[in-house]
Parts: C-alpha cells; structure tokens; sequence
C-alpha cells in the first residue's frame, strides 16, 4: 500500500494500464504527450522508408516510365535555370511537345526546387513533401475520430505503404504523390454524410483539394473523385445538388489543367486496356505478394501487375473486410451510404466494364485505359472506415488483460512485416529485375514556337480558373457571414 492506504498496482497491472493508454484515446497530460511523440515516430519512420524505398535520390531514368519522368523533371529544371514558362519540351521521350497539353504533368509549385536539386533528389524531397502533406491529413482524421495511436498507426501504416502507392511509385508514376491529398478528400466526404453543411466552403474545399490534386499531374485520383462524388449523389439523393456543385466548380477550377489536355487529345485518347481481368485478380491484387520479376508473366504480360497491386496482405485484408466493409454494413447509420460509390468504383475497376464509358464521346472520359486503378479509392476509404470501426471496437471493449493487447500488438507487428516485405521488393533498385535499361539521356530542352490552339486554351482555363476561384471565395465568405448572423 502507498501512504494514504492505497493498494499499490502490481507491475501486471501497471503494464496492462500502460498498454491500455496505446489502445484508448485519453486526454491526460502524459497521454497527449505520448501520443504526440508517437506521431513523431510514425512520421520519421514514414521518411525513412520512402528515402529506403527510392534509394535516398539515386532514381534509375533508364527504366520504363522513369525515362519520361526523368525528361519532364530535366525540362522543369531547365525551365527554372531559364527563367522561362514550362510550355513547351524538346525531348524524344515525350509523346507531344506541349507539356501542359498532357494532363500527367507536374506544375505545382515545389517543381521550382528542380532550380536546386537534380531530378533524383528532386524525386525523393518531391515524395517527402506530399508524403507531409499527406501525413498531416491523416492528423487531422485522427484528431476528428480520437484514433488512440494503436488505430492511428494501422491507419497510417496501411495508407502510406500498400502496394498501390508503392507499386506505381516503383516503376516511375511520379504523379501518384498526388495519392496523398486523398485523406482531404475522404474527411469532406465523411464531413458530408455524417450530417455537416454542404454548403460553399464545403465545395471550396472539395475543389481546392482536387485542383491541388491537378497541379500534381494527378489528373486519374481527379477523375476517381468526382466519379465517386456522382456515384454517391446518384444513390443518396440528398447529396445530388451539393455533389453536383461540387463537380461543377471542381472542373472549373481545375480547368487551367483540363483544357489544355483536352483541346490536345480532342481527336481521341488511348484504347482502353483492362481492368482486373477477375473478381479473383482483385483478392489476389490485396493478398498476394509478387516479386517484380513476375510482373510481366502470364496472364499479366499486355498490363503488368503493378497496375492491378494493391497489397495489404492477409491481416490487411482481415481488416478491411471485417472493419471496413462489414462493420459500416451492419452499423447502419450516416456512414453506410459511402458503400454505394465505393461498390461503383470496384465494379468499374473489374474487366472490361469500364470500357463503355472509354468509347463515350466525353471530353478526357478516354484516358483511362486501366481501370484496375480505380479500386485505390475505395481500398483508401474502407481503411479510414476501418479505423474508425477499429476504435469503436477498442473502446467499448475498454481495459483488457494485457494477454489481449500483447496479441493485438503482435498482429500489428506482423502487418507492418508484410507491408515492409512489399517495399522491400519493390524498392525503385529492384526494378532492373523487371525492366531492361533503356540507356536514354533524360536531358529536354525549353522549346518555344507558336501554338495558338494550346495558348488560347491555357489563357482561357487560366482565366476561368481565376473567376472560379474568386466566385466560390466571395460566395463562402457571404455564406459564413449569413451562418454568424443567424447564430446570433
């Protein structure tokens, strides 16, 4: 006993209390502390893999779309030694000499640092940067949710490291950094159907996020979001307007990026490749880990499985399954209705399915020729769906036997094995495995000529990006304006 007569814990008991405070969100002083250094942890770990994974710079542009990749970061760079406006490139590895005329090009504003670093290093502090950004996304789920830094690190972990993210990274999609503004979206989303306004901050955000989304050459997770936007409009027709606004003035923001592609591809874009070739390919994408030099075996030869990768692995995919999908089944409230577009958008992303929507005559509708890329989406909003569940679970559970916390811990361990197994096979260096060096030089010039179809096209969607961006600001403004009032 201590000195007021007190039984003293046992240390059991102390290390189950301990443990306890990794598994529920509490609010004392030395739990904020330990959880805000926790996050600390995470976030240098989170550094430390993606300089492991793409080899601290030293990034192969001999190698399938990393040759491209490696033109547009020598043209930026060269653009910014210049001083001249990146419109138009002089490479042999680029399909057209309009370098905003391609949706999948970068233009936002850290590409200036390419004034300073080499394209390998630029790649490397360009996927630390929205790797940040992406982290302090996820902060903010955490803090709207209070995930204790059990959930918060499951969350993290499957987020930042599945193989999608890592996969694409691999082979040179340089663009899928635009993956990390992803968590803005989702807690817009959630924001929405937990019963919050709709109103025009909301849409601000909604297309700030996506336009912030096109400034990455992220024009695919774009288009996924405003397919899932009019998926869940379509299903849960209280949605419809906001949704629809939402759209609206998301294009039109965006349309400094979207034009300029559209008047290039107005004859058409590529033909469509496929999906997952079956709903089995789908389980095997999450399930299976494939050394990269399977990646090009039958029956993936014309796709490539880096395409259909979406690796979580078996506790993963547990996770998912039971906390994401079934759990917001079965809880049936506001939550429930994200499961319409998230069944829309794995539906697209099976076959051929998708390929009716590719022949349509809309603008852009053509450029996705995989729609296996789709499911990325709805894989990222069942992990925050999961956490969430996750939390409710440990919570209701309250204090456990430290047997039980010991087991969870060794589970969580195990996923961050398998996970860390993925990268470790996929880092950019295991990628001559896969791919034979195409010994290119990576070197593009600063070209410029006249070309007043592609100009007019980025004056008029830089203008109308601008108006748009002044509309939805002064529209919000008098919309808190008029919320303060009525509160008064």
């Amino acid at each position: 006993m201590d000195q007021t007569g007190t039984p003293k814990a046992s240390p059991v008991e102390s290390a189950s209390k301990t443990l306890d405070a990794f598994f529920l969100p509490t609010h004392g002083r030395l739990s904020i502390w330990f959880d805000n250094l926790w996050a600390v942890v995470l976030y240098l770990l989170g550094v430390l893999h993606w300089g492991f994974f793409l080899e601290w710079g030293k990034v192969p542009f001999d190698l399938h779309d990393w040759t491209q990749a490696g033109a547009y970061f020598s043209f930026l760079r060269q653009a910014a030694l210049s001083g001249q406006l990146p419109l138009f490139i002089g490479s042999p590895l680029v399909t057209t000499d309009r370098y905003l005329g391609r949706p999948d090009t970068l233009i936002s504003p850290q590409a200036y640092l390419l004034r300073f670093l080499d394209p390998g290093l630029f790649t490397l502090i360009n996927t630390l940067i929205l790797f940040s950004v992406g982290f302090l996304g996820l902060l903010l789920l955490k803090r709207r949710y209070h995930l204790s830094a059990f959930v918060f690190t499951v969350m993290f972990c499957l987020f930042n490291f599945n193989g999608n993210i890592t996969a694409h990274t691999a082979v040179g999609h340089t663009v899928w950094t635009g993956y990390f503004f992803l968590p803005y979206f989702v807690l817009l989303v959630l924001r929405a159907v937990e019963g919050e306004k709709t109103d025009w901050p909301w849409v601000l955000l909604v297309a700030l996020t996506l336009f912030l989304m096109t400034l990455q050459g992220a024009f695919h997770f774009y288009l996924w979001c405003l397919i899932f936007l009019l998926a869940l409009g379509v299903f849960v027709p209280r949605f419809f307007m906001p949704v629809i606004k939402a759209i609206l003035f998301s294009t039109l923001l965006s349309l400094v990026r979207l034009l300029p592609p559209a008047v290039e591809f107005i004859g058409g874009g590529k033909e469509f490749i496929s999906g997952f070739p079956t709903v089995l390919d789908l389980f095997s994408a999450m399930l299976v880990l494939k050394f990269p030099s399977e990646a090009l075996a039958d029956p993936y030869k014309s796709l490539g499985w880096w395409e259909l990768d979406t690796y979580i692995g078996l506790l993963g995919f547990i996770f998912v399954a039971f906390f994401g999908l079934i759990q917001t089944w079965r809880k049936n409230d506001a939550r429930r209705s994200l499961l319409a577009p998230i069944g829309v958008l794995t539906f697209l992303s099976i076959g051929q399915v998708y390929s009716f929507i590719n022949r349509l005559p809309l603008p852009l509708a053509d450029s996705e020729r995989i729609s296996s890329r789709f499911f990325i989406l709805p894989l990222v909003f069942l992990i925050f769906l999961g956490s969430i569940h996750l939390q409710d679970y440990f919570t209701k559970q309250g204090t456990r036997p430290i047997t039980q916390r010991i087991f969870s811990l060794g589970l969580l361990a195990l996923l961050i094995h398998d996970l860390f197994q993925h990268s470790r096979l996929w880092r950019v260096r295991n990628m001559y495995t896969l791919f034979v060096s195409a010994r290119v030089d990576i070197r593009a010039n600063v070209l410029d000529h006249p070309d007043p179809p592609y100009i007019t096209a980025l004056i008029a969607g830089g203008v109308v990006s601008l108006l748009t961006l002044a509309i939805l600001l002064l529209l919000s403004l008098l919309q808190y304006r008029s919320n303060r009032l009525k509160s008064a």
